[in-house]
Order: structure tokens, then C-alpha cells, then sequence
């Protein structure tokens, strides 16, 4: 996809005819489909991978942090920067100037809102994800058990949203951006971390940025 050049056009027609403006996460929707959060057109576009044709799959030019049960079809998000899929098909996706997380629900075409109240900041571990503050994610992971976890980049730590419960939790770091050390994962400091993902034993691998590092949070 793309054709070399900044821009957006090209939905509609062939990806590789299409232009992108700063395209950042991409993931599989195991249907068939590529998914690219295309950031600086405040887009996540959709490339179905048997055709090779591009469409926006939600987002427009604006930037505006969704409603709780508003549909995703030609809605404007703020800052679409992460996306998983869950394994019943619907969309998670970390959007870094909302400073919020949401499932796009499929079969509805609504956003349900997952974590983070729209305001920068790092607060409510231990309660409900929806009154937390995020600081800017960038990165998203589900795990086998429904787990959602967030590269939480202007805090520097990797937190997670329960499935069961919908809490949130910090599973690595300290808020504060430093290096390491091994051993005790909230105590291990990580500086702008902006990756993650699970792999199928629930083992959390991290692109810890400002530390040029990977690190790997192992569960036992």
C-alpha cells in the first residue's frame, strides 16, 4: 500500500495507488483485511487483502474523542495510533491524542469505550479503566484471555485492562522514565515505551523506546 508520497487519497481504488500520511500500527483482522492506523490523516483504513482495494474503516479529518455507543462509520477519532483485534473478530484501538482506548464492536458499528477518561495523566490503578487517566499510548496487545495491554508512552509504563473485571492495572514501571533495572516489573523503569505484544502464553514483550531496549515481562 501506499504510493511513495505524503497524503490521502486513493479510497475506493487500489492501496498501492493510495496515499498515506505517517501510517504507524498495522494488524491482521484474520479475515482477510489489513488494518493501518494512518495518523496523520486521523485515520484507520482498511486494505482488504484478496481485492487489494483501500477504504477508511473509521476517522475523518477532524479530531474528536468518541462517544460511548456512537457508531465508528464516519466518525472523527483523535489521534488513532494502536490497533489489535480480539478473538471475536471486533477492533481494539489506543488513540494517543484521546488519551483513550475503545472496542469497535463490528456488528453494531459502535465505539464501546474501554479505558481513559479523554484527559492526559496517570491515575486509577486499581479502579475502573474508564475513570483512568492515560498518558498518550501508542501501543496495544491483546492476550489469550481477553487482556488488554497498552504501552502508555508519556508515563512510561505498560498497563493493563482486566477482561473480567475492567480494571486497570500498571504492570511495568514506575511513572517515572529511567532504565531498568531487571527484576521486579514495577520497579523496572522504562523511558517512552512504544510497543507491545502477547504472545500465546500471555508473555509481554515491550519496544522500550528512550531505553533502546526490548524487554519481556514473563508470567508465571
Amino acid at each position: 500500500a501506499g504510493t511513495g508520497k505524503s497524503g490521502f487519497s486513493g479510497d475506493g481504488g487500489s492501496a498501492r495507488e493510495a496515499t498515506f500520511n505517517k501510517p504507524h500500527s498495522i494488524a491482521l483482522d484474520g479475515k482477510g483485511a489489513l488494518f493501518i492506523c494512518d495518523i496523520g490523516n486521523h485515520r484507520v483504513r482498511r486494505v482488504d487483502l484478496k481485492t487489494g482495494v483501500v477504504t477508511t474503516f473509521t476517522g475523518t479529518d477532524d479530531k474528536v474523542v468518541p462517544k460511548e455507543g456512537s457508531s465508528f462509520v464516519n466518525a472523527a477519532v483523535s489521534g488513532p495510533r494502536a490497533i489489535d483485534f480480539t478473538s471475536a473478530g471486533d477492533a481494539i484501538l489506543a488513540l494517543r491524542e484521546g488519551n483513550s482506548v475503545y472496542r469497535l464492536d463490528l456488528s453494531k458499528q459502535q465505539f464501546a469505550h474501554l479505558a481513559g477518561t479523554g484527559k492526559q495523566g496517570y491515575t486509577g490503578d486499581g479502579g475502573a479503566a474508564r475513570l483512568a487517566t492515560l498518558s498518550g499510548p501508542k501501543g496495544v496487545a491483546i492476550a489469550p484471555n481477553g487482556d488488554v495491554f497498552l504501552a502508555d508512552t508519556e508515563s512510561h509504563t505498560v498497563r493493563v485492562l482486566r477482561h473480567t473485571s475492567a480494571i486497570i492495572e500498571t504492570v511495568v514501571g514506575d511513572g517515572k522514565k529511567h532504565d531498568g533495572p531487571d527484576g521486579d516489573p514495577k520497579s523496572c523503569g522504562l523511558a517512552r515505551p512504544h510497543g507491545v505484544c502477547v504472545d500465546s502464553a500471555g508473555n509481554v514483550y515491550i519496544g522500550d523506546s528512550e531505553n533502546y531496549r526490548v524487554r519481556k515481562l514473563t508470567v508465571r
